[in-house]
C-alpha cells in the first residue's frame, strides 16, 4: 500500500517469526495441554502478521481489501487474547483449590463490570471521529480496556495471596498486561486527538515496539524452566476460607 522504513519492516515481520519459535516451543515441551488456547493465539497471530504483509506489499491488493482482512483478525484477536487470559486464570488458581471458586465469581463480575464501563467510554466517542478511527481503534481501545483491568485485578489479586510469579502463566499474563496498556493508551490518542498522518505513523511506532517486547517476554519465560508449583492446602493467612463462604452464601440468595 505504501513505503515503510527498515525498522517497521522489522518490527512487523519480528514479532509473527518468534511467534512460530514460540509455537514450536509449546509443542516440543507438550505445554499445549495446559496452554491450548495461547498456542492458537500465537499461531494465528503469526499467521495474520504474514498475510497483512504481503497484502500491504501487493500493488494488486486494495486498502479497502487490506482493511477489511485486519478488521476480520482483529475480531479473532480479541477472542482468542479472551480465551487466554481466561486460561490464565485457572492455570494460576489451579493449584489452590479453595481459590478457584472465588477467583471464578471475581473473574465473572469484574469482566460485567469492565464490559458496561467499556461500552460507556466507547459510547462517549466524539461522533465526527472517522470511520476507520471510530471502528477498529474505539473497539480496540474497548477491548484494551477489558483486558488491561482484567489482568491488573490478576496480579493485584497473586501479589495480595503472595501467590508465585515464576511460572508461564505470568510470563503470558505480564505481556498480554504491557501489550493491553500501551495499546489501550496509543488507541486512546488516535480518538480522542485525532493525529495527523505523522502522529499515527509514531503511534504504530510505538504498539509495534511494545508487542515485539511482550513476544520476547513470552520467549523468555517459556525458555526459562518453571518453578514446579505444588497443591495448597493450607490458604495464605488472608481469611480467605471467610471470604469463599460469604461469596457462596451471597450468590445462593
Amino acid at each position: 500500500m505504501y513505503p515503510h522504513s527498515f525498522w517497521w519492516h522489522y518490527l512487523w515481520i519480528a514479532p509473527d517469526v518468534l511467534l512460530l519459535f514460540i509455537a514450536g516451543i509449546i509443542i516440543h515441551r507438550r505445554l499445549f495441554y495446559e496452554f491450548p488456547m495461547f498456542l492458537a493465539y500465537t499461531v494465528f497471530e503469526s499467521l495474520q502478521g504474514a498475510t497483512l504483509f504481503v497484502l500491504d506489499h501487493s500493488s494488486a491488493i486494495s486498502a479497502t481489501v487490506y482493511w477489511n482482512t485486519h478488521w476480520v483478525g482483529l475480531l479473532i484477536t480479541i477472542v482468542l487474547r479472551f480465551a487466554v487470559i481466561h486460561e490464565v486464570f485457572a492455570c494460576v488458581f489451579r493449584p489452590y483449590p479453595a481459590l478457584m471458586e472465588l477467583s471464578r465469581v471475581l473473574l465473572r463480575w469484574t469482566t460485567v463490570v469492565l464490559v458496561l464501563t467499556a461500552v460507556a467510554v466507547t459510547a462517549s466517542a466524539p461522533k465526527e471521529t472517522p470511520y476507520l478511527l471510530s471502528g477498529i481503534h474505539v473497539i480496540n481501545r474497548t477491548v484494551g480496556l477489558v483486558q488491561s483491568g482484567l489482568l491488573v485485578f490478576l496480579f493485584l489479586f497473586c501479589a495480595y495471596f503472595r501467590l508465585s510469579w515464576r511460572s508461564y502463566a505470568y510470563g503470558i499474563a505480564l505481556g498480554l498486561g504491557i501489550f493491553a496498556s500501551v495499546d489501550l493508551a496509543t488507541g486512546a490518542l488516535r480518538v480522542w486527538i485525532g493525529t495527523p498522518a505523522a502522529g499515527s505513523y509514531a503511534l504504530d511506532f510505538v504498539t509495534m515496539a511494545t508487542y515485539h517486547c511482550s513476544v520476547l517476554i513470552w520467549l523468555v519465560y517459556l525458555l526459562a524452566p518453571e518453578t514446579a508449583s505444588q497443591s495448597v492446602q493450607v490458604l495464605p493467612d488472608n481469611n480467605l476460607e471467610q471470604w469463599n463462604a460469604e461469596m457462596q452464601r451471597l450468590l445462593l440468595r
